[in-house]
């Protein structure tokens, strides 16, 4: 542990301006391009004396990087993963700094990507390095891994990863943000809540509209209307209510559409959902749950046209994950925040999705969605910031945690 903390404490100044860097360095998905910063970490793994990184990748523009240290003896494989992409900037005037410039503030720092999640990849890159500074005994290899498109539909990262390139742990850390509305390192999350998108779309009747009072028509937005509040009270799905997250989040008309202008009385209307799914929780039991609220509608309103479709995959079905709480590398973690932090994070789960879905329920490997440095509220929002000392902090905690477990 001495030799682990000396070397953070004399590498935080570099560790701080490898952050600076790469938020510097615009990786917005979309478009989805993750070069530049791509090479930002080979260089630093490189300038760290880390040599002999894998950058794999399904398409060149969206490179994922992937750095072995071996273990002196055989063992289990700890994998560390963070992405390196971002959501867009968004309206560039409702941020208070330029997103692109590292700017630290009242011992935060802003930008796009601070706490989603350029911190928790700083972090992780030293920390592999402070490990791989030790003489101490390691059984088993640590996997650090930098993964592309995760902001997105993740088929150029951990999809690609996990389907394709045949990663392989035996368990894994991502570094999302896991502060919600307390410090930073709030809640050590072993669940990952998953998604479901859909449309639903009403049919009406496009006229012109100085004729609706004289001829038989149905305003699109106007049914639409009255089918998302029926919606919003007579909606229920079924689950088994989980110790961590009692129930899933339902967001009802993220996005609504329809109609033409003035004029037309509106044919066509509809909207997009999200559902944040729990573990036990279907594709099948969810659309059965819908099309039944739907016809209960629709026996009230016999004419009305309604038609309800999946979104493509991905975004049809992210399954939830879960690591067991009893898994050993929770408690070794929680010993390690314990020694950095002074307190032991709660146990709970992870509001959003994460690249959990592909690495544990396709590649088979249990992984915790989220223990990093950040506030989430602040994530895909302006003005996103993360405290300067939780990323030296993150460093620590990583460095422990990978020298006690694979010890």
């Amino acid at each position: 542990m001495t030799q682990l903390m000396s070397f953070l404490d004399d590498h935080a100044d570099q560790l701080i301006d490898f952050t600076s860097r790469l938020v510097a360095t615009p990786s917005p998905n979309l478009p989805g391009d993750e070069r530049a910063v791509a090479n930002v970490v080979t260089e630093e793994l490189q300038r760290l004396g880390l040599n002999g990184a894998e950058v794999v990748s399904k398409d060149p523009h969206r490179p994922n990087i992937l750095f072995r240290l071996k273990g002196t003896e055989p063992g289990p494989t700890l994998m560390y993963c963070g992405h390196s992409d971002t959501k867009p900037v968004g309206d560039p005037s409702n941020w208070n700094t330029d997103p692109f410039t590292p700017t630290i503030l009242d011992g935060k720092m802003y930008g796009l990507g601070t706490t989603d999640m350029k911190a928790a990849v700083a972090a992780m890159v030293y920390a592999t390095a402070a490990v791989a500074q030790t003489q101490d005994r390691r059984a088993g290899d640590l996997l650090l891994v930098i993964n592309a498109d995760e902001e997105r539909t993740m088929d150029y990262g951990s999809g690609f990863l996990a389907e394709e390139y045949g990663i392989q742990a035996d368990v894994a850390l991502l570094g999302e943000p896991s502060g919600i509305d307390g410090p930073e390192f709030e809640f050590l999350h072993i669940v990952s809540r998953g998604l479901s998108c859909f449309t639903i779309r009403v049919q009406g009747t496009q006229m012109h509209s100085s004729l609706t009072d004289r001829l038989p028509s149905e305003n699109a937005n106007l049914l639409l209307a009255r089918l998302l509040h029926w919606l919003q009270s007579e909606l229920k799905l079924s689950y088994q209510p989980h110790p961590l997250c009692p129930s899933p989040t339902i967001n009802l008309a993220v996005k609504l559409d329809g109609g033409v202008g003035y004029g037309v009385c509106p044919g066509v209307a509809e909207f997009q959902s999200d559902i944040r799914t729990l573990p036990g929780m279907t594709r099948d039991q969810l659309e059965a749950d819908v099309q039944r609220c739907l016809d209960s509608f629709r026996q009230q309103n016999p004419s009305a046209q309604i038609a309800f479709e999946f979104e493509k995959p991905p975004l049809d079905w992210f399954p939830p994950t879960e690591v067991p709480p009893d898994h050993p590398l929770i408690e070794v973690l929680l010993h390690a925040a314990d020694a950095v932090l002074g307190f032991r994070p709660q146990i709970s789960a992870f509001p959003g999705g994460s690249d959990a879905k592909n690495f544990q329920a396709v590649a088979g490997i249990p992984t915790i969605p989220s223990f990093g440095p950040g506030w989430l509220p602040l994530a895909h929002g302006p003005n996103e910031c993360v405290g300067v000392d939780a990323i030296v902090q993150a460093a620590r905690i990583y460095a422990l945690t990978a020298a006690r477990y694979l010890a």
